[in-house]
């Protein structure tokens, strides 16, 4: 935290200690440059802070300033790939499923493909390297769990770059890597998920209700042996309940979603401008001041990347040291910055 000391600034606003890490890091940075904050309700991160005579209402990193026709084009996947498609930038090649064999066809014409729910968030629903017909009309019917409309996507392979943009530049950048477990000889696969899902919910401390619009208050989606899961471990030639040898290594997780335990590795040094560009781009078509946008590119230092969503609502704690919070105030209170 810079700014105030801890002593200064006094004791934090009761719900704090509820709140996640996404939501602390914001109420740490606001409170260093004056800012009042509430802890409306600290399961939804909802916060409200009081600069001088100005209020805003966040939900994280989602605020006021994100109106409501950038956040429906977000929610919607179809219509993200609408939005950025009249934009001219690169998306992959996709389709409205239909349940009927031209969706046989889109997985022909493509080899493999991605089948993941219109709406959603956290990864939740998706199946990452579709090659069958059988494996196809099992991931629809995975994804049709969560929303009636699914999306069937070319499967662009390269690393996975999610890039913060606040208001018009890239604040960090991270190569995003999709959960594995490592056998050693005595855990089934399934124990070993669940140890993954038990590390991640213990250092960020978030439950489902966090960053969801279901009110439930289970585990968030971390690393968990739902039907997509068990199948990407049969894929690899295991079961649930298979121990793995000693240093085997099984990818459980059909995404590179931190909620899903993914890994991260800070890039935004290595950024190529192009590759800045185009999240930048981005955000401003669907018109979000605070955007996460995830790229597929060839390699974070070359130009060539393909936009694969475009999120209303990064986790801004992922990317510390880099001052993503400290961007996120600037631009809500950029009077405040002088505080510092």
């Amino acid at each position: 935290m810079s700014g105030r000391s801890a002593l200064q600034l006094g004791p934090p606003p009761e719900g704090y200690q509820r709140l996640n890490i996404y939501s602390r890091v914001i109420v740490d940075e606001a409170r260093a440059r004056g800012i009042a904050v509430e802890v409306v309700d600290a399961a939804l991160g909802e916060l409200r802070l009081t600069y001088r005579a100005r209020s805003m209402t966040t939900f994280e990193s989602l605020s006021e300033l994100t109106s409501a026709v950038a956040f429906r084009r977000c929610d919607d996947k179809l219509l993200t790939r609408s939005v950025l498609r009249r934009a001219g930038l690169s998306i992959p090649a996709g389709r409205k499923a239909t349940f009927d064999q031209a969706d046989i066809g889109f997985l022909g014409a493509h080899g493999t493909i991605v089948v993941k729910p219109a709406r959603g968030e956290q990864g939740w629903g998706i199946t990452v390297g579709v090659t069958t017909e059988d494996a196809l009309l099992e991931a629809r019917d995975l994804a049709r769990t969560f929303w009636p409309d699914v999306l069937l996507e070319e499967h662009r392979v390269g690393d996975d770059v999610r890039a913060v943009v606040i208001d018009g530049a890239v604040v960090a950048a991270a190569v995003r890597r999709p959960a594995v477990v490592t056998g050693d000889g005595r855990t089934t696969v399934a124990e070993l998920i669940a140890q993954v899902g038990r590390a991640h919910r213990a250092k960020t401390g978030a439950t489902r209700s966090d960053q969801s619009t279901r009110g439930d208050a289970e585990p968030v989606c971390l690393t968990v042996l739902d039907a997509g899961v068990a199948g990407m471990v049969r894929r690899a030639g295991w079961e649930p309940e298979s121990v793995l040898p000693p240093g085997e290594i099984v990818v459980v997780s059909p995404t590179a979603n931190v909620h899903n335990g993914a890994t991260i590795d800070d890039v935004t040094a290595k950024v190529h401008p192009a590759l800045a560009e185009l999240a930048v781009a981005a955000a401003d078509a669907v018109g979000l001041p605070v955007a996460g946008v995830d790229l597929i590119v060839d390699g974070v230092d070359q130009p060539g990347g393909t936009v694969i969503e475009v999120n209303e609502q990064p986790g801004l704690a992922n990317h510390e040291p880099h001052p993503t919070a400290a961007r996120f105030i600037d631009l809500l209170f950029p009077e405040s910055a002088s505080t510092l």
